[in-house]
């Protein structure tokens, strides 16, 4: 912890790791999760068709959707579109879509868009997490990894990743296969689709940024003149370790899905 202070001592350090964390933290997690969300589609497409976009993928189009609409509206914007699940995707392009607009004078509004683009990557690790906890009737809680944030602070990404795939595999061993036939049938629906963030996904995003950051800066401020600095160092930790860890989970069920998705296109092809 005393590396972590020295490094947040001084006023401009103190901003900037403040800024940094909490932007460039939720934008590569979410980036890099989407990249292999984005080669998951691909390999649905070419295993099962077209239309197993809909049929397969349909349930994380409709949970990607929902999460830039439920954001849209948490900022104040004004949703004037909402197509969850598009069947006729041929003639548009798009599975789905969310088409919504916000004042430019509206700092609130602006920053909005930073979430409203990464917003289908937090929901659909919720509801996965959500399954797993009352599918499989996983013993993973936010506590078990606060505790070893509390006792080691050298918490390394190695045992974060070990901490998700424990999870798993005592989930799978204490639950039952009907469960776990279920489990995996709707994280193939929701990872195939549902983490593939558009480069519109992205533009929206990018156009959230700055007030954003400004938002940070400001914040950051007070706060290193109140004297928040351990607490803030204490909660960009965490906040560091459970993205990490949303990640590993999303990572996992979209291999999940491809490794299911490619038997699934062997099969049907002999």
């Amino acid at each position: 912890m005393r590396g972590a202070i020295n490094l947040w001592d001084s006023y401009f350090g103190f901003v900037i790791t403040f800024v940094a964390v909490f932007t460039l933290v939720p934008y590569l997690t979410s980036l890099i999760t989407s990249w292999l969300g984005h080669l998951s589609k691909i390999i649905l497409v070419n295993n099962l068709g077209n239309n197993s976009q809909l049929v397969v993928g349909g349930l994380g189009v409709i949970i990607h959707e929902l999460g830039h609409a439920i954001f849209a509206y948490l900022f104040g914007h004004k949703v004037t579109h909402v197509q969850l699940l598009n069947t006729n995707y041929r003639q548009s392009g798009s599975l789905g879509s969310v088409d919504h607009r916000w004042n430019d004078r509206n700092v609130y509004q602006m920053l909005g868009n930073f979430f409203i683009g990464l917003a289908p990557y937090y929901l659909c690790s919720m509801v996965l997490y959500l399954l797993q906890k009352y599918l499989l009737h996983a013993q993973f809680s936010v506590s078990s990894l606060a505790q070893s944030l509390n006792i080691n602070t050298t918490l390394s990404v190695s045992m974060i990743f070990d901490s998700v795939l424990g999870n798993l595999k005592s989930s799978f061993a204490n639950a039952s296969w009907g469960m776990i036939i279920v489990y995996i049938i709707l994280t193939i629906m929701i990872a195939s689709t549902g983490y593939d963030l558009s480069r519109n996904d992205f533009m929206t995003v990018n156009k959230g940024i700055l007030p954003w950051v400004v938002v940070l800066i400001v914040l950051g401020s007070i706060l290193y003149v109140v004297n928040f600095r351990i607490q803030v160092i204490t909660g960009a930790i965490y906040f560091t370790a459970f993205s990490i860890l949303f990640m590993f989970h999303a990572i996992i069920s979209i291999l999940l899905s491809m490794v299911v998705i490619k038997i699934l296109g062997f099969v049907n092809f002999i």
